[in-house]
């Protein structure tokens, strides 16, 4: 059986869904700490911005996702203790703001979990981006190749769950080849981009900062280029990084402990570091803005988020999170005619993938019912071989006056019985599996029944 425990922007807010991004070592440490549970044969972790979700495999699914649940549980307590440290003995780039207050109950009440089939349903979604911020993005599909294969590089992924991940890419895939869902500027970058043109009214010959010279940067520069940005300046702890992104935009590098007058000339600042601390504090954002009067936005991409919150309550700056962020890909959140029209028409997309969706999911589900099922057709090929490999002795030992030919007439007509009882029985299976009124598990429990391995009685040693 398949599960997954997780959350996601629909379900927790960013400092929650911060504390629970797994990375680089954190990552594979979890990986192993649920491959060495007794309860858990298979694991893959999928960490990105806006989720974190562990996808099982095991023979004892409430267990496994018991325990899955403790290791989110624990991950967010020991985050947030080390938040508190952070907070109390300040951070190597600014002085940190106090750390928002966060639950287990609200870890608890954003966690949700799902069982079987829908689990197959809630991955190929994610792949195909549809439960993305924004939808369609193309990141996601990356990110969920990249989970395998952290999987697989820890050794805890099997065959169930090899088969889920590739058929969501499968599907994913083919989404965005056969739809227009992941436009150019499909993206929390582009999402960004576009609040923020709003925001100011244009973005042609304004100057922008961009915090972080990851992947969201990138994107987020290529799309400032594009609105015809006046001048872009880059700032990251490895001013190298800074540098090779700058020349791309035709900017200006600098260092991030040297960021000040960058803010004092900033029209936007997007921030998108994987820092684990604030990057940005509201003393920064009002010193560097000292006796100037024109609007400054501020979008902070990063999860946990890089901004103070206390930025927006700075006089004439506008301070845009991932989740003002999200409430923004409703079409309803915006004036201006071009993004409405261009969400709207995204929905025709939109219903093509979930078709897609569909019908990979009935492929899996197929595939599933068949492939569970060859363990039980094997042992009851091997009881029904050697009950006709027993009946054919008793019967030849009370013929022993047959011919060599007539005994082998015997043996080949036992043997083609069986060999066509079992033809039949494996096409009846895939036709089972092939009609989509029975739900996968209802099949899978009959099919328990029938090709459970026969007891073995004494008296039918003695029959």
């Amino acid at each position: 059986m398949i599960a997954v425990v997780g959350l996601d922007h629909r379900r927790a807010r960013v400092e929650a869904r911060g504390r629970l991004t797994f990375t680089d070592d954190r990552l594979a440490t979890a990986l192993r700490a649920l491959g060495d549970d007794q309860w858990i044969d298979e694991a893959v972790i999928l960490s990105t911005c806006n989720r974190t979700e562990v996808y099982l495999a095991s023979q004892h699914p409430d267990e496994a996702l018991h325990s899955a649940r403790r290791l989110l549980e624990d991950t967010f307590e020991r985050a947030g203790h080390a938040e508190a440290g952070i907070a109390a003995h300040g951070a190597s780039v600014i002085s940190v703001a106090p750390v928002a207050a966060l639950s287990q109950v609200e870890l608890a009440q954003a966690l949700y979990a799902h069982e079987g089939v829908p689990v197959a349903h809630h991955l190929y979604e994610v792949a195909a981006g549809l439960r993305s911020m924004v939808i369609g993005e193309p990141q996601i599909l990356g990110q969920v190749r990249a989970a395998l294969a952290a999987a697989e590089a820890e050794q805890v992924v099997g065959d169930e769950l090899r088969a889920l991940f590739t058929g969501a890419l499968k599907i994913g895939k083919r989404v965005r080849t056969e739809t227009e869902i992941n436009r150019a500027d499909v993206s929390v970058a582009g999402l960004g981009v576009r609040a923020a043109r709003e925001a100011l009214g244009e973005l042609r010959g304004k100057t922008a900062l961009l915090i972080g010279a990851g992947r969201t940067n990138q994107l987020s520069g290529g799309l400032l280029r594009a609105e015809e940005i006046g001048a872009v300046i880059v700032a990251n702890r490895s001013v190298e990084s800074a540098a090779a992104l700058a020349g791309q935009l035709d900017g200006r590098a600098v260092a991030l402990d040297q960021i000040a007058p960058a803010i004092a000339e900033a029209d936007l600042i997007i921030s998108a570091t994987a820092a684990p601390h604030l990057v940005l504090s509201a003393e920064m954002i009002a010193t560097g803005r000292a006796g100037r009067q024109t609007p400054l936005v501020v979008v902070d991409l990063a999860v946990p988020g890089d901004v103070a919150a206390e930025v927006a309550a700075l006089p004439g700056v506008t301070l845009l999170t991932l989740d003002t962020l999200r409430d923004m890909s409703d079409p309803d959140a915006h004036t201006d005619p071009a993004v409405v029209a261009s969400l709207r028409g995204r929905e025709r997309d939109i219903e093509q993938s979930r078709q897609i969706i569909a019908e990979g999911l009935r492929e899996y589900a197929r595939g599933q019912t068949m492939r569970l099922a060859v363990p039980g057709i094997t042992a009851l090929r091997r009881h029904v071989d050697l009950s006709e490999e027993q009946e054919l002795a008793r019967a030849l030992a009370q013929l022993d006056h047959l011919s060599e030919r007539d005994r082998a007439i015997i043996e080949r007509f036992g043997s083609r019985l069986v060999d066509k009882m079992f033809h039949h029985l494996v096409r009846r299976i895939r036709s089972l599996a092939e009609y989509d009124e029975i739900p996968p598990d209802v099949t899978m429990r009959v099919l328990a029944q029938l090709f459970a391995e026969p007891a073995t009685r004494d008296h039918d040693a003695e029959s």
